[in-house]
């Protein structure tokens, strides 16, 4: 049986390869899309497991520096994002990410793992494709909660903050998406900002330190096209990803230098029966700059996704 392409698997190919998938773990931040239901299903639920390295670092202003052979820093993500319809055009999510971090040098080795910080989100279809438009899209506005359920570089206790799993904030995003397909090829816009909310931690000294995360912001483009406009389909998309400054208030006032990256992604997919589909994509963050304040890696990720028709 011939299987149309569906925009159903293509929003959720590219969905997955979200930057908060594979930036660095204590640079993360939401992602630019949450999981999302674009067709008729009233669930589903989708795995990936990415493997990376970190190659190289970009200062806060200058050109980035590539890291020796002998520091390898390794970042393996398992990552499991369910959507659930609540109504006909409302849906909620959850990620759940899974996280190991590795750091060898000739000097001193260190690993650890654990969940990274969980996304909640709510989705809702403002722009329905009820009837066949040219130019139209389909649209969703969505708003994303991420808790701190992992460790921070705050909170960090082993070399090189290799625990760090995440920013250490509540964050709360808003964010819209947006969808086209014509003919074979396949098209995607989406928008986020999101807000950290404060917090305080205990400075070495023992001193409080009261810290006030500024905006920050992802975006996602992104093209595909299937052949025949069948079960294949080849994808890229292109993610910028900016954190803003945290200010620090305590002893002696501060403020960190904001982050900024892009994310550039290869994809595969194919789409194996109406409920099942598989992908792979190729991550790198050195590709397209500026870059400040951040490291920089690159990933190979393996995604399944299942569905629930209504």
């Amino acid at each position: 049986m011939q299987l149309k392409f569906s925009p159903i698997f293509i929003f959720a190919l590219i969905a997955l390869h979200s930057p908060h998938a594979f930036s660095a773990p204590c640079c993360g931040g939401s992602s630019a899309i949450p999981t999302l239901i674009t067709g008729d299903d009233r669930a589903q639920l989708q795995a990936s497991i990415s493997h990376g390295s970190i190659i190289g670092d970009a200062p806060s202003a200058g050109i980035p520096v590539f890291r020796a052979s002998s520091d390898r820093e390794g970042l393996d993500v398992f990552n499991l994002a369910g959507a659930y319809r609540l109504f006909d055009r409302g849906q909620i999510g959850l990620g759940v990410p899974v996280i190991s971090r590795s750091r060898n040098t000739p000097n001193a080795q260190a690993n650890a793992a654990g969940i990274g910080d969980l996304i909640l989100d709510f989705a809702y279809e403002a722009i329905p494709d009820f009837d066949y438009s040219v130019w139209r899209p389909k649209g969703f506005v969505f708003v994303q909660m991420t808790l701190p359920t992992s460790a921070s570089t705050y909170d960090s206790v082993v070399p090189f903050q290799i625990d760090a799993r995440g920013r250490g904030f509540y964050t709360l995003g808003l964010g819209a998406a947006f969808l086209k397909t014509i003919s074979n090829w396949d098209f995607i816009l989406s928008l986020e900002l999101h807000r950290s909310l404060r917090r305080t931690v205990t400075a070495q000294d023992g001193s409080n330190l009261f810290l006030v995360p500024n905006f920050g912001g992802t975006a996602m483009v992104g093209a595909g096209y299937s052949p025949g406009g069948g079960n294949l389909r080849f994808g890229i998309s292109l993610a910028p990803i900016y954190e803003g400054s945290i200010d620090v208030y305590g002893a002696i006032d501060s403020t960190s230098d904001p982050q900024f990256s892009w994310s550039t992604s290869f994809q595969c997919g194919y789409l194996i029966t109406d409920e099942w589909s598989a992908g792979a994509s190729y991550i790198d963050q050195t590709l397209m700059g500026p870059a400040s304040n951040v490291s920089l890696s690159r990933s190979v990720l393996l995604s399944v996704q299942r569905r629930w028709p209504l």
